[in-house]
């Protein structure tokens, strides 16, 4: 079970980089450290702290925004493998000699070495280290570490083979991020499953909300099409005034990921080079596309010269969505997400705060009015079951694969393998290969892989498939929406106007289920209201969403339900925390359970999620594949 540990930021520290003595609070060994707030300068402690430090990054951008930051600049080395013309073994000797010029032995506080890697070049930097006899005295700092599953369908073996390197180490290593992942998710690895945790509690004043004002449309094009004619008959994008003074946003940054709804707006809008940024991955298709309409890549300007190379529209795709720091006196963020399309999805928990995080200059008025434009799914009702099955399915079916090639020769299958994955991006099984110690390929199922598939089902079965919901998880993430009660009367009324236009009391009941359970502002106000029966409050009082939704909604369900209520808490299973039982055990000691409490109910394996935190299991009794549940915490 993974250990949560809690550790206060002293008041007096708005920012990490100022709390010097902070790495001494912190286990040592492999942890997790969740810092909670985007730009509270955890990177930079690290990068400017008096100890050698190797910054494990999942995007160029990040360490180009910190190459461009003068208050990190001065002393770090990029092990950069991409310039044109350059070799291996000229960027291993340009870290030799980075190494003497820090004065290798002692390493002085003026000198110390801090070197910066992508994920796809470290195993080469760690190699490297090992042979020169340096590799012990390194803190590895891998920064924002949840792309290591948000990143998984494009470089999935890339990442695999990471964290098997990084686990095999005896070095400090931090995982970072100001957005971590569901334990839940965490725990399915064997990388993180028993990782200590470290939760940042800052002081409230330090803590900044977003005030976030989201609205559905048609599509990117059509939304951004409404944003630009505003600024062109107005001549800016948004206004405020503070204390007394008007203040124009003149600069707009779209987080948008996609080139090709950028390259449709640019030619939709006539937008020029002149007036348009565009911050994208720098590979050959993105800079074919933007070619056809008179565009390149471009960068991110720096912290001492954004005033001069800002431009009125910024684009910017996922590349930059994690730890860049975007400067500007009067940017706007406006964020774009079609959880129809896998590369325009967003994670309202992770993506929104990150992207909020971006921009890093605190005098700018607009920095926490956020802009979030969302088309909900195409589809009412998403079989989650089935869906989720399909993706433990497919994990049994690698699971087999692994096991058929088990003491085969896959050094000879290695390509074939990992270019079929770059094609198919995991969409038929989770076959990925590991290099082992030796140089040798292994056969793996990419466990990264198969999680980032249950993500999406919990993204596009709970986060988008109604504005209650949308609105319950931007509050969770720490984004202020209560600006938009107005929104809030409108959905009351429309709910209300369903409601009483049918008189189906099983439809009715699913009305009232999907409007309050992820609203509370909503839920207050139908609560209110006269006019909705009694009983229908009551149910979901009494049985919540879940209960109300194992019912059908059937009110004969419900009044049966409600009576074996009062026995659920005397339900009593001695389950055994981190433990996997077959659905057969289960079965068996729910009902007794039932049986013993005079409950007129059957058990079912599913049954166990109402007394524990489970994952489902696929394991080995006696030769024969079992269906089963882990036990993650008892309720």
């Amino acid at each position: 079970m993974m250990k949560e540990i809690k550790i206060k930021v002293p008041a007096e520290y708005e920012y990490l980089s100022m709390w010097k003595d902070f790495e001494t609070f912190l286990p040592p060994g492999h942890i997790i450290l969740n810092k909670e707030i985007c730009g509270c300068g955890c990177t930079d402690y690290y990068l400017t702290n008096n100890s050698p430090v190797i910054l494990v990054s999942p995007r160029r951008r990040l360490i180009e925004s910190k190459l461009n930051d003068p208050r990190t600049a001065n002393n770090l080395f990029y092990f950069d493998r991409s310039v044109k013309g350059s070799t291996v073994n000229n960027t291993i000797d340009e870290l030799r000699r980075y190494l003497q010029d820090c004065q290798e032995t002692p390493w002085t506080d003026s000198k110390v070495p801090k070197i910066m890697v992508t994920y796809d070049s470290m195993g080469v930097v760690i190699d490297t280290l090992h042979d020169w006899g340096l590799m012990d005295r390194f803190t590895i700092v891998v920064d924002e570490f949840t792309c290591i599953f948000t990143d998984v369908k494009l470089k999935g073996s890339t990442e695999i083979n990471l964290l098997h390197r990084l686990n095999t180490l005896p070095n400090r290593i931090v995982y970072i991020s100001a957005t971590p992942l569901k334990d839940l998710y965490l725990q399915m690895l064997d990388e993180f499953e028993y990782m200590p945790v470290v939760n940042l509690e800052w002081h409230p004043s330090r803590i900044e909300r977003a005030n976030i004002y989201y609205s559905k449309m048609t599509s990117c094009a059509t939304a951004f099409e409404k944003i630009y004619n505003g600024y062109k008959n107005d001549g800016y994008f948004k206004t405020k005034i503070v204390n007394g003074v008007t203040y124009y946003s003149k600069e707009g940054v779209f987080f948008l990921n996609s080139v090709r709804d950028i390259v449709n707006i640019i030619r939709k809008c006539s937008l020029t080079p002149r007036e348009t940024l565009i911050i994208c991955a720098n590979e050959d298709k993105n800079r074919a596309a933007l070619r056809k309409v008179g565009f390149r890549v471009g960068s991110v300007p720096g912290k001492n010269n954004y005033q001069l190379l800002n431009k009125p529209f910024t684009f910017v795709t996922k590349c930059s969505f994690e730890g860049t720091d975007f400067f500007s006196d009067n940017s706007t963020t406006f964020i774009f997400s079609d959880c129809n399309r896998e590369n325009m999805t967003l994670d309202i928990s992770i993506d929104l705060p990150q992207i909020a995080g971006r921009c890093r200059s605190r005098n700018n008025v607009f920095r926490n009015d956020i802009y979030y434009y969302y088309k909900n799914t195409d589809t009412e009702q998403i079989d989650v079951k089935t869906m989720t099955q399909e993706v433990f399915n497919k994990k049994q079916d690698t699971e087999y694969l692994v096991n058929t090639l088990s003491g085969a020769n896959v050094d000879a299958l290695k390509n074939k393998l990992l270019v079929a994955q770059k094609v198919e991006k995991y969409s038929n099984d989770y076959l990925d290969v590991e290099i082992a110690a030796d140089g040798s390929a292994v056969p793996v199922c990419n466990n990264l892989a198969f999680v980032a598939d249950l993500r999406a089902i919990e993204i596009k079965s709970q986060q988008y498939t109604n504005t209650y919901k949308m609105a319950s998880y931007m509050k969770s993430a720490g984004f202020n929406a209560s600006h938009q009660q107005a929104q809030v009367d409108q959905q009351f009324n429309m709910f209300m106007t369903q409601f009483m236009a049918d008189n189906n009391f099983q439809r009715r009941m699913e009305l009232y289920v999907d409007a309050v359970e992820h609203n509370p502002v909503l839920l207050e106000m139908i609560e209110n209201t006269s006019a909705i029966p009694l009983e229908y409050k009551q149910y979901y009082r009494e049985l919540g969403a879940e209960r109300i939704r194992r019912c059908a909604y059937i009110e004969a369900n419900l009044q049966r339900e409600l009576e074996d209520l009062s026995k659920w808490g005397d339900v009593s299973l001695d389950l055994e925390e981190g433990r996997t039982y077959s659905n057969a055990e289960i079965k068996s000691m729910i009902q007794a359970e039932y049986n013993r409490l005079g409950m007129n109910k059957t058990a079912k394996a599913t049954d166990i999620e109402m007394f524990a935190d489970v994952i489902p299991k696929k394991f080995t009794i006696n030769n024969q594949r079992t269906n089963g549940y882990k036990i993650i915490k008892n309720k």
